[in-house]
């Protein structure tokens, strides 16, 4: 026998702050708790004209606090609003700015897609204590804050349950994620931390004054008010659970911007470009993006992997089947970022020139955070999976203020991010540079070892390396330019002038994980223009798939 229950929202809106959160750090509360829900139905009990003795209530909250429930959980979209609330300080009428931040569930308003259902599976009611809980359901108006207005009633049949409690994070499973909300203790429990207050010495102030609950029911019907007053930092009597949550596959009307999958990608090709928009308390700067990107790496390699000891998709792990790095075959995955002109990763493009198969589709449609600094999690949110011509069409209708794009097709490109040396510029014994033939250049140099590896990308075939000023060039058999390259003094970031916000000594140039060939860590900022328009993304040297030597198109000629 199980009991369980139907939230529908009929907003289709979910409003609720974490416990341990304010309000204005824009994190809702997912899934809603057993705290919060059982404490809606201890409010809609007091509100009863008629009310049943408090034991039975007492017995009713135990029976339900005994066992942590699981969730059916529909997908859902993260939104907020910003409003400006009047506010009267120090004799004076002012304003103070609001974060509103809810999840947007599928099928809008009266939907009966929103619907979250919660189910005890082990708890078994007497016919009085369900009629109970139903007449509690039916005067509970919403759930979370005021603005959250649900329909709760007792069902018999629950769909396929995607959020279950653990005890530990080492029990989740591929394509799951771990998330903690707070749970009433059960009866065991109660009576344990009881007997841990009651064994505290008691000082004359501060703790002294703690008043520890005697049943579930006090510990549901607490007063915060009255809480803060004694001294609390937490809620008596509660504790917070795990549960590992299995991504929900966003339905077409929550989906933005997504073009992977169509009828036609069948016959064109697999996709080969996923680009995520990130959002985070803290934005990382451009100058982290190797850290962002060996985060996409890790997050990626997970949730593709087949099984719990399975191994990653190869387009992400960048292995073969002997688990062999595959060093001078990139089509494995690029994580290049996107920056706004304050320098913030905004978006993440993920890239792979041999295309994404279905394994590695569904990895990146799963992915919805990855690990940010200080221990805040940045989300993400695949707003593009196509073909390379899906990109290039999304950075034409973008505006300006979407932030600096790895896609592009034209002739001259220039560095968004350093580019660090994969192998040791030649000397002669007497420590000497050693110079390409009939140039000033050394051999192995920068601007040498960006030709070379962009020979290894297929931009262009062998040819003959020459200097003319400053550029170091490659010309093919005809005579024709086919590139050439020089140092500037600074990234795309700082081209206009006014000081460099962004030198190379400021960036990340060391991978957290992993290796890769890498000699000296001086970061070098190219430009580089071509015989005739190539097609983006590139990215060259040590960490090119990790966010390092990334390269931007600057115009057509």
């Amino acid at each position: 026998m199980s009991i369980a229950i139907s939230i529908q929202f009929l907003t289709g809106r979910y409003h609720a702050t974490p416990w341990d959160k304010q309000v204005n750090e824009g994190v809702v509360e997912w899934p809603p708790s057993p705290w919060r829900i059982l404490r809606s139905l201890v409010a809609a009990y007091y509100r009863l004209t008629v009310r049943p003795e408090r034991s039975v209530m007492v017995a009713l909250m135990g029976q339900l606090a005994e066992q942590q429930p699981s969730y059916v959980l529909p997908a859902f979209t993260a939104a907020h609003t910003r409003h400006f609330m009047p506010l009267w300080k120090e004799g004076k009428a002012t304003t103070t700015k609001v974060l509103d931040t809810f999840y947007a569930l599928p099928g809008g308003a009266l939907s009966a897609e929103a619907t979250v259902q919660v189910c005890w599976s082990e708890v078994c009611l007497e016919p009085s204590a369900r009629e109970l809980l139903e007449v509690l359901c039916g005067q509970v108006g919403y759930l979370g804050r005021a603005e959250s207005w649900v329909e709760m009633r007792v069902v018999e049949m629950i769909g396929d349950v995607n959020a279950r409690p653990i005890k530990v994070e080492s029990e989740v499973k591929a394509r799951e994620t771990v998330q903690k909300v707070l749970v009433p203790l059960n009866a065991a429990g109660l009576r344990g931390f009881v007997s841990a207050i009651d064994a505290l010495p008691r000082p004359k102030k501060g703790r002294g004054m703690w008043t520890a609950p005697g049943d579930v029911l006090e510990v549901l019907e607490l007063d915060v008010g009255r809480l803060h007053e004694q001294g609390w930092h937490g809620i008596p009597g509660s504790d917070w659970a795990l549960y590992a949550m299995e991504t929900v596959k966003p339905p077409k009307s929550l989906k933005r911007v997504e073009s992977g999958r169509s009828q036609s990608d069948s016959l064109l090709g697999e996709p080969a470009i996923a680009r995520f928009r990130l959002t985070a308390k803290v934005l990382p700067k451009i100058t982290a993006a190797l850290s962002v990107g060996e985060r996409f790496h890790r997050a990626l390699m997970r949730w593709s992997r087949d099984g719990e000891e399975g191994r990653s998709a190869q387009v992400f792990s960048g292995r073969n089947d002997a688990g062999e790095a595959l060093r001078l075959d990139h089509d494995h995955a690029w994580y290049l970022p996107e920056c706004n002109d304050c320098g913030e990763i905004v978006t993440m493009v993920v890239y792979a020139r041999g295309g994404f198969d279905d394994v590695a589709v569904r990895a990146l449609r799963g992915i919805k955070k990855v690990w940010g600094s200080e221990g805040f999690d940045i989300d993400v949110d695949l707003v593009l999976l196509g073909r390379v011509e899906v990109g290039l069409n999304a950075r034409v209708e973008e505006s300006k203020g979407e932030g600096m794009q790895v896609m592009g097709c034209g002739r001259l490109w220039r560095s968004l991010t350093p580019f660090v040396l994969t192998r040791f510029p030649k000397c002669d014994r007497r420590g000497n540079a050693k110079l390409i033939a009939g140039t000033g250049f050394q051999v192995d140099g920068p601007e040498d070892q960006a030709l070379r590896l962009l020979r290894q990308l297929g931009q262009f075939g062998d040819g003959e390396r020459f200097g003319d000023g400053d550029w170091l060039g490659l010309r093919g058999e005809d005579g024709e330019v086919l590139v050439r390259v020089r140092l500037v003094d600074c990234g795309w970031m700082d081209r206009g002038g006014g000081g460099l916000r962004f030198p190379a000594v400021r960036f990340q140039r060391v991978r957290g994980h992993g290796a890769g060939a890498k000699s000296l860590g001086q970061g070098f900022w190219l430009e580089v223009k071509f015989g005739a328009a190539v097609v983006g993304p590139m990215a060259l040297g040590y960490g090119a798939h990790f966010g390092l030597g990334v390269l931007v198109c600057c115009a057509d000629g």
